[in-house]
């Protein structure tokens, strides 16, 4: 027997057949360039296997076997591993599905079982199901308990979220060893941010000084593909936001989650609001000393950015590596190094410095201008500092980074 949402399932069915026919077309035009037809190949290819594994989503209640299949994992267990089932409330209690608990305490949510929270019917189709694991269903809201995850009641077990990664949900560490290694770790990990990005800052201005080389926002891989340049380029600068969850990571372990960040989904509307503040004071900021630096001329003090011409297509790179580059700085220099140079001691003023140099150094390789970066890394630097909140930073300058780069790509 298979429970699932026959409303949702038909909806990503009905999208993905026609974001499928949408895409085809595109794939065997002839006036298409290589790029935009792999492109368009990818997309219709994604889309086509997700026609063919989202009907096969749900919960499989079999009598030797229980099988929970996503559209991109697929969790086979024996019925002698699983206690029963729970039905957990999910989108602040406006939803509700079935979670399988397992004996030794895993929860694993059933996602595609989803219905409306205030559907009493689908709560009493699922409580009958829920007999078929005779008496080891009675001992389901005693193991959510037990793991201090989950608080149950009733004869179908109601589950409230899992809190996430906190200290009280990560394995302890040693006495005395948070603080002994806390600097070696530090360093280490804003070195793995930062090192990549100021050895390519001094050969990009070496290259210039030396004249056998300029500023390119878009130094494509393979020029006469610019679709697959595109794929490329995105791929290569994902790779760079690997060190966040390690970051995020140790902050947690250590007391600090994302939300003591401000990382968390209260609040982040009036982060946006306050960012559209914090923008417009950067882009005045940024004229004015850009203004000053242009002074200095485009000689060998000034590396200038010359464009290649690239589709209007590439402004998702515009939009991918603005994400990306705010979600890595802000959480890494801002979020990470002060909170540790904090723990470690540092004053306010001091611990703002070290982390202020620390994001000016990878920005070199424009010459003088990089005096223009300085604007937009003070303000959100202290408004980490004054607020707290993370996402006001984040917000900033993705916002900053995102105009710049798209009229770069419209431009060029």
């Amino acid at each position: 027997m298979r429970i699932r949402s026959q409303g949702l399932v038909g909806a990503v069915c009905a999208l993905a057949a026609v974001g499928a026919l949408g895409a085809i077309p595109g794939v065997v035009d002839p006036n298409n360039d290589p790029g935009g037809r792999a492109i368009e190949g990818v997309i219709a290819a994604l889309l086509i296997a997700a026609l063919i594994r989202v009907p096969q989503t749900g919960l499989s209640l079999d009598p030797w076997k229980i099988t929970v299949r996503d559209v991109l994992t697929t969790y086979r267990l024996e019925r002698t591993e699983v206690l029963g089932l729970a039905v957990e409330r999910v989108a602040h209690g406006r939803f509700q599905r079935l979670i399988v608990v397992t004996v030794d305490g895993r929860t694993i949510p059933a996602s595609w079982t989803i219905a409306g929270a205030a559907n009493a019917e689908w709560v009493t189709h699922a409580a009958y199901l829920a007999q078929g694991f005779g008496v080891t269903q009675a001992g389901v809201a005693e193991a959510l308990k037990a793991h201090g995850r989950f608080a149950a009641d009733g004869p179908l077990p109601l589950a409230t979220r899992d809190p996430g990664l906190t200290p009280q949900t990560v394995s302890p560490v040693g006495e005395g060893a948070p603080r002994r290694w806390l600097g070696w770790e530090t360093g280490f990990i804003v070195a793995a941010m930062a090192l990549p990005g100021i050895a390519a800052a001094v050969t990009i201005l070496a290259q210039h000084i030396g004249g056998v080389g300029d500023l390119n926002e878009f130094d494509l891989p393979l020029h006469h593909h610019p679709g697959v340049s595109l794929i490329l380029l995105i791929f290569e600068y994902l790779t760079t936001a690997l060190i966040v969850p390690i970051a995020l990571l140790q902050l947690a372990r250590s007391g600090q989650p994302p939300s003591s960040l401000g990382l968390e989904r209260k609040g982040l509307g009036r982060d946006a609001t306050s960012a559209i503040g914090l923008l417009a004071a950067s882009w005045v900021l940024t004229a004015a000393v850009a203004g000053l630096t242009s002074l200095a001329g485009n000689g060998k003090l000034s590396n200038t950015a010359s464009d290649s011409h690239v589709p209007a297509y590439f402004l998702i790179y515009a939009v991918l590596l603005s994400a990306t580059t705010a979600i890595n700085e802000e959480v890494i220099v801002n979020g990470y190094f002060l909170t540790r140079l904090s723990q470690l001691g540092w004053s306010r003023w001091a611990a703002f410095g070290l982390s202020f140099a620390v994001r000016e150094s990878y920005h070199v390789y424009y010459g003088i201008t990089f005096l223009a970066t300085m604007p937009l890394g003070y303000l959100v630097t202290r408004s980490f500092q004054k607020r707290g909140r993370l996402g006001r930073a984040i917000f900033t300058h993705f916002a900053f980074d995102v105009v710049s780069l798209s009229i770069a790509v419209l431009t060029s």
